[in-house]
């Protein structure tokens, strides 16, 4: 089983590394900004924005 992660960095600085599918994986660019939707360490979805 292969295991993709990703990580986000929030306004304040701070960064959260999730285990994530390879759709989910394959669908993020670096620099996307956007809406990030988490529970603990669990991630939920993430909804790109334009800036």
């Amino acid at each position: 089983m292969i295991c993709y992660f990703i990580t986000f960095e929030f306004e304040t600085g701070d960064r959260q590394e999730f285990m994530v599918g390879a759709d989910t994986y394959g669908y993020l660019v670096e620099g996307d900004v956007g809406k990030l939707t988490f529970q603990g360490k669990k991630f939920l979805s993430f909804e790109r924005t334009s800036i």
